[in-house]
């Protein structure tokens, strides 16, 4: 994962309450934390751009417990996915999710991007995070673990039965073929 090279110095600034500086460390965050909540509740999703407000609030607001400015950008992403996770399940509760292919999102016709766009997002949001995590942003094991909050086996599992499902998605319905 790309890291600006001054995003720690600006974390660090921020964190000491410079205003200019927290407002540039969210601009340079806001692309990120927004792609990690789009990709976890739903592209296209109210939902998902409230809990990336959310998510930069929460940001903002825990500046001053920022222990480590180097790891600003897998804490950002920590905070994205919590909330992100938290919309989700929201949401699963009130209902399900609204298809993004309806939501005014213009999405490409092609079969097999559709097939892979539904089987992902009915992967189950911690699942779906970790393959976003890991697959997306490219975080190690053990940065997915540390932001999720769960073990480094929990990941391996997650991962490993999130492929399983996208595959089993992309296979040929036996009954089509006869």
């Amino acid at each position: 994962m790309a890291v600006i090279a001054d995003l720690p110095d600006l974390a660090r600034r921020a964190a000491g309450g410079e205003e200019a500086a927290r407002a540039e460390l969210v601009r340079e965050l806001q692309p990120l934390v927004v792609r990690t909540a789009r990709l976890i509740v739903g592209s296209g999703s109210g939902a998902a751009e409230d809990a990336a407000q959310d998510a930069l609030v929460d940001l903002l607001r825990g500046l001053g417990s920022l222990r480590d400015p180097q790891a600003i950008t897998a804490w950002a992403c920590r905070i994205a996915t919590r909330r992100a996770l938290r919309v989700a399940r929201r949401e699963r509760l009130l209902g399900p999710l609204a298809d993004t292919r309806a939501s005014g999102v213009a999405l490409p016709r092609d079969a097999e991007f559709l097939t892979v766009h539904e089987a992902f997002y009915a992967l189950p949001r911690r699942m779906r995070a970790v393959a976003v995590l890991r697959l997306h942003f490219g975080f190690s094991e053990q940065e997915v673990a540390s932001i999720v909050g769960c073990a480094v086996g929990t990941v391996k599992s997650q991962l490993s039965q999130a492929r399983a499902r996208l595959a089993a998605a992309l296979e040929p319905d036996p009954k089509e073929s006869s």
